[in-house]
């Protein structure tokens, strides 16, 4: 939108920025003509102004929105968010670039290579680090939600921009191709310019299939198989004696998406059956693909290259086949793998990569090993870490629900009147009588309530799955809301009644402050229960406990939260070691800070020591997919990321003993934080009122973007309310609080008592990658959050004393966090250490802050009385668009 002056220096960051926002001007005068560009402008630099303190600026700016037409607001928030998204573009390009400048310079950090490098210095051989990469297993498990805020055909557009400006970075263009690239970039802009900001309906949960199946065919399947091929290489470098052609299946990807039915009632057992069909024909298309490359490439004649004796025997006596492809047995081989897999023939991967490997030997024997090397062996790779079924597909339901099903089903047997009054210990007994028994438990036609056939009807589809594609179709049950060892053998006693005890892993889900407080003692509860202990074996002793990152932020704010996550991990780890338990920590961590959010690598890194032992599981959340796997290079650096961590973590590398005055430091502070925030979300009086006033929270379930409702259940207070719209609805205002309020109060009051104050506080933050983390990750949000829009939406509260109470208290808190967390990290402002972020974030708010300005305009009018019945669903589809354009400009919705 911002025009280039003729013969100025650019760094190549602001020559794409001002080349993608002159198109988007182009575009928008093309569309609506001068008028329209010249008031986007008038907004633009008005908001610009504000910034800079001009006294008059916020006046011009409230008034020149304010007076607009329903159609003037659309094209500003139109040209608004669409530069965001084209500057998102920008920054990743940047982003490229400079990883690329490293690379090439040999200086690029947190890379597998360097990872291999540091095992290969600490002095562990070869057989070391066999060792290592057997233990060592990531698992990425891709959810729904939140739900990426952009439509899919928005995202292919957005993909093919990025790809044009990848290519015009790489290659020299003659003026015509520049002229060309142009045209093709103007050409998408303005197809983006005439798509919907949003979807007309809410996305079906098939839909949210087809999101995850986009990124796991398009990108994901083959970075991982360069980023395995990059780690192979490292090997092969640092201990050039051995032989590294096979390792393990350290890299996998699983999902929730079509498995996780936790209040969500769309997601049924016949739309998870669904699901795994789609997910095992889309890994069904992409190996066709690539089989059908293969034929027509391996084209070694018989005459010229004889082939080994098993693949001459493999392949049948055909007139056809030799008629099609005279002495060129390869392709005729991969013609009978291709009608075999089309016709779904395959019983197995293993069957799949026998035939593979029988072609590759062949070309090896035969002097064909670059062939054997190349694209056959990247299929072979595929095949391997993904399988015919793509990815396993994981369940997961609310424990809650799987309680009232026993209670109905024992009360209609008349085996307990009251199961879910009855104490915990006779639970446990009832459940380990249950689980022994040979009588069956689900009749033949549950006659039931709803929600109690439901959960039959998910466990007999879990079975039917496994019978049909393989245990690993469905390898996980989690049960969210786990609270007790009987929500354990809950989940045992259903596996045992349909026959999949022994072919899936149990996990439970502990959320809540108190939950992950006791989640230790509840595994042990479980270890010595002998039904589960005979369970335990029969899975080779690993247990995988899944930890709630956003609804403990809910609970209990972001200090207490995290500590109580690191304390969990700490003491499960412990417990699994005198148990001689594997244990695998499975981490839901959201994609916003108050949600567990911030790099994953460094996450890893900040975990307690112990829980390094084994494989670890991440879940990667709806938008932070299309963040980290639209653009191939970028999701190819976030997975040498997380490698280098989970290699360096599990070799002992990155251990820091935790001193007795740390762990004391972060227990005052968890209390003092999870006190102040408590104190205001949940002990002030009319604090929701605030809430639902001061962002639009109200608003957001009319968002078409997820196929699951924003409350956990149809009735309930502010227990029942999901933890992504929390979050979500006060990233839209600006004040972001769920990630820092209570920070500032429990840092104060640590500083002015007597276990350290600031200076040991600063010690923390340079020696404890735990605590840097947290430090640094709130940052951000504070950096993020804007008081100053915040007080636009304060002013939509009604009532004026709520108002001036809560607003003041959130006020004085940021201000209060960020002073001490300057003075922890040694800095006058936020972010000085991390110039690059804070640019972003100040090149961003000028244009962002129209949107805040235009969407609490649209708030003010849809809850204004005198507005007429009829402009009321307009007024909030501008209002939802508004949404997707802060969205944008933030880089996360929840």
């Amino acid at each position: 939108m911002a025009t280039t002056r003729p013969g100025s220096l650019q760094t190549p960051l602001s020559a794409d920025i001002h080349l993608l926002g002159d198109l988007l001007g182009q575009v928008i005068r093309e569309q609506h003509g001068e008028e329209a560009f010249t008031l986007v402008e008038q907004v633009r630099l008005a908001a610009k102004a504000r910034r800079a303190d001009d006294p008059d600026a916020l006046r011009t700016l409230t008034a020149t929105i304010e007076t607009q037409s329903p159609e003037a607001l659309r094209i500003l928030i139109k040209a608004f968010s669409h530069y965001f998204q084209l500057i998102n573009i920008a920054e990743d390009q940047q982003r490229i670039r400079v990883l690329q400048a490293r690379e090439a310079a040999g200086s690029l950090h947190e890379s597998v290579e360097e990872a291999i490098s540091v095992l290969h210095g600490a002095g562990l051989d070869a057989d070391a680090v066999r060792e290592l990469l057997g233990r060592l297993r990531v698992r990425f498990v891709l959810t729904a939600h939140p739900s990426e805020a952009k439509r899919k055909e928005v995202l292919l557009k957005l993909r093919q921009i990025a790809g044009l400006m990848a290519y015009r970075d790489r290659q020299r263009l003659l003026p015509r191709e520049e002229r060309t690239l142009e045209a093709a970039l103007v050409e998408e802009i303005e197809e983006l310019w005439q798509t919907r900001l949003t979807r007309a309906i809410s996305p079906t949960v098939m839909d949210e299939v087809d999101f995850g199946l986009y990124f796991l065919t398009a990108v994901i399947m083959d970075v991982v198989v360069e980023v395995m091929a990059d780690l192979r290489a490292a090997l092969a470098a640092a201990y050039p004696g051995a032989a590294w052609d096979e390792l393990p299946p350290i890299l996998r990807y699983a999902s929730w998406i079509g498995g996780d039915r936790d209040g969500n009632p769309n997601v049924t057992p016949e739309v998870t059956l669904r699901t795994l069909a789609a997910l095992r024909e889309a890994a069904r298309s992409v190996y066709l693909a690539e089989i059908t490359f293969l034929r027509d490439h391996l084209t070694q004649s018989t005459d010229e290259a004889p082939v080994s004796t098993f693949l001459r025997y493999s392949i049948p006596v055909s007139d056809a086949l030799e008629r099609r492809y005279p002495g060129e047995l390869y392709r005729q081989k991969l013609t009978l793998i291709h009608d075999r897999l089309t016709a779904d023939g395959y019983p197995s991967s293993a069957a799949l990569l026998d035939d593979l490997r029988l072609l590759q030997e062949s070309l090896r024997q035969n002097r064909g090993q670059h062939v054997a090397s190349g694209a056959l062996q990247r299929l072979i790779e595929k095949v391997r870490l993904f399988g015919l079924g793509l990815a396993p597909l994981e369940v997961r339901q609310d424990a809650r629900l799987h309680r009232a099903a026993l209670a109905e089903m024992f009360r209609a047997y008349g085996i307990s009147a009251d199961y879910e009054a009855l104490p915990e210990a006779e639970k446990q007994v009832l459940l380990t009588r249950e689980i022994a028994s040979r009588r069956p438990l689900f009749p033949p036609e549950p006659a039931f309530s709803p929600e109690t056939n439901d959960v039959i009807a998910t466990w007999r589809m879990i079975a039917q799955a496994q019978r049909r594609y393989g245990p690993e179709a469905i390898d996980t049950v989690i049960a969210s809301r786990s609270e007790v060892p009987s929500d354990g053998l809950a989940m045992l006693l259903f596996a045992s009644e349909v026959g999949v005890a022994g072919q899936v892993d149990l996990v439970p889900l502990f959320e809540t402050i108190d939950d992950l407080r006791g989640a230790a003692e509840v595994m042990a509860a479980l270890f010595d229960n002998p039904a589960y202990a005979r369970y335990l074996e029969g899975r080779g002793r690993r247990q995988q406990v899944m930890l709630g990152y956003s609804d403990s932020n809910k609970d209990g704010g972001y200090f207490a939260s995290n500590w109580q996550l690191y304390s969990a991990q700490r003491a499960l780890a412990e417990l699994c070691q005198e148990r001689g338990v594997l244990l695998e920590l499975f981490h839901g961590r959201g994609g916003s800070i108050g949600r567990g959010g911030g790099p994953t690598s460094r996450a890893i890194l900040s975990q307690p020591p112990a829980a390094m032992r084994g494989p670890i599981k991440i879940t990667e959340q709806g938008e932070v997919i299309a963040y980290r796997y639209s653009n191939a290079a970028i999701a190819r650096r976030h997975l040498h990321q997380v490698l280098h961590a989970a290699l360096l973590a599990t070799g002992g590398q990155a251990q820091v003993e935790v001193r007795p005055a740390w762990a004391a430091a972060m227990d005052a502070l968890a209390e003092e934080g999870r006190r102040a925030y408590r104190a205001l979300v949940y002990e002030t009086p009319g604090f929701l009122d605030y809430w639902r006033q001061a962002t639009p929270i109200e608003q957001l379930p009319h968002l078409p973007i997820a196929s699951r409702p924003v409350r956990r259940t149809p009735s309930g207070g502010f227990e029942a309310i999901r933890a992504i719209p929390w979050v979500f609805s006060w990233m839209q205002s600006r004040a972001i609080i769920p990630s820092w309020y209570g920070i500032g109060a429990a840092l104060e009051t640590f500083c002015a008592g007597e276990g350290g104050g600031l200076a040991l506080l600063v010690e923390m933050y340079r020696e404890w990658p735990f605590f840097a983390a947290l430090l640094d990750n709130v940052e951000l949000d504070l950096a993020k959050a804007d008081m100053g829009i915040a007080e636009r939406y304060a002013e939509l509260v009604t009532d004026a004393a709520l108002r001036a109470r809560v607003f003041s208290a959130i006020t004085a808190e940021h201000e209060r966090a960020c002073q001490f967390v300057n003075r922890i990290i040694g800095q006058e402002r936020l972010l000085d250490h991390s110039p690059v972020i804070q640019r972003s974030i100040e090149r961003r708010n000028p244009y962002v802050d129209p949107l805040n300005f235009i969407q609490v305009a649209l708030l003010r009018a849809l809850r204004d009385p005198a507005t007429e019945s009829g402009q009321r669903s307009a007024l909030l589809e501008l209002a939802l668009s508004t949404v997707n354009g802060i969205a944008a400009g933030m880089k996360t919705t929840g």
